[in-house]
């Protein structure tokens, strides 16, 4: 070291901070090759912070999964709501109409028999599935559907597989909208049985799904969603507020008199309810005015005479609830053949109503 002589000092400095150096760039080697990233990854991500690191695989864009958009349709120009079609109408086809003169199937035979007669209201009955799909149907009675009863509750796949009575189509709820889609002049009028919460938030949110899975939510405004007491109303309406409903009365108690009628009515007006549907046997004429008076549209069920049809709408009842009647058969009947109410209280049927 003395031939340096007086640099020694100076060369000693100049090795520790080459060695400092050294010791820094090794570092930085280090630290970027325990993060997964080599000098060409690392400047890479100096100049790209978004670039992801080298050893993840990016898949490719034929691979990644495409998301299903459901586009919401728009109702065609001009399209009629539920409260206008009512508005005409005085037949309402009773689950869907008779298919080969059996009632209640709410069938696509039933729909297409009754609409080609003229019939533009339909009301239909729904029931859950045991996958929890909402489906037409009256009930799980035995003897409509192979394997089918009220404790043997079919999943959706099973009971669209099933024909009623061997040779009708069952129908689905999207079946149902498909064919409100197809025919635009035509009202439905729901018979959703239960009022219990739970169930009755299970059939809505279902049916509201439903419409979304095929863009067809705006549907809606061509129904009128029955409910069957104050209580239904609140828990319907808190799923979806709806357009239009419908009062029905058969399960809630309704004592016949004026005053009830009165307190029914003023329920209907509070809460934009369209009209109020109770028993054939239950109208009394001194409602009419009581309805005119708050703009309440009253229907009566279930009606198969034409004769009895026509003197109900006479009286200022807005339409009946059918198993087979038509336009057709009521202006006849209008004409020629209104029965004298002579006062008396009329018997009380069975019927296949409920």
């Amino acid at each position: 070291m003395a031939r340096f002589g007086k640099y020694t000092a100076m060369i000693y400095l100049l090795l520790a901070v080459a060695a400092l150096e050294f010791i820094g760039l090794a570092g930085v080697l280090l630290l970027g090759g325990q993060e997964g990233a080599g000098p060409t990854a690392l400047a890479a991500n100096v100049e790209d912070p978004a670039a992801p690191a080298a050893e993840e695989e990016v898949m490719p864009a034929w691979l990644e999964p495409t998301p299903t958009v459901i586009v919401e349709k728009s109702p065609p120009p001009g399209e009629l709501t539920a409260a206008e079609i009512l508005s005409s109408a005085q037949v309402i086809a009773h689950g869907m109409g008779a298919a080969g003169g059996e009632a209640t199937l709410n069938c696509r035979e039933g729909f297409l028999e009754q609409y080609a007669k003229g019939v533009r209201v339909f009301e239909v009955d729904l029931r859950l599935t045991r996958d929890q799909k909402v489906v037409l149907r009256h009930d799980w009675r035995t003897g409509w559907q192979d394997g089918v009863g009220e404790t043997a509750v079919p999943t959706l796949e099973e009971f669209l597989s099933k024909p009623i009575q061997k040779k009708y189509t069952p129908l689905s709820f999207q079946d149902l909208l498909l064919m409100m889609e197809e025919y635009p002049d035509i009202c439905i009028i729901t018979d959703s049985k239960f009022t219990e919460a739970e169930i009755v938030t299970l059939q809505f949110e279902a049916m509201l799904q439903d419409a979304r899975e095929l863009g067809l939510s705006y549907l809606f405004d061509r129904m009128a969603i029955q409910i069957y007491d104050p209580l239904m109303f609140r828990v319907v309406d808190a799923v979806h507020h709806f357009r239009y409903y419908i009062y029905t009365l058969y399960t809630d108690g309704f004592a016949r008199t004026e005053e009830d009628f009165q307190e029914k009515a003023a329920f209907c007006v509070e809460n934009g309810i369209l009209g109020i549907t109770m028993w054939d046997y239950w109208w009394r004429a001194e409602y009419a005015p009581i309805a005119g008076q708050l703009g309440l549209a009253v229907y009566t069920h279930t009606v198969n005479d034409a004769a009895e049809a026509a003197r109900l709408l006479d009286e200022g009842v807005k339409a009946v609830y059918t198993d087979e009647l038509t336009p057709g058969d009521l202006a006849p009947a209008a004409e020629n053949d209104i029965p004298q109410d002579t006062g008396e209280p009329k018997e009380e049927g069975e019927s296949t109503w409920n």
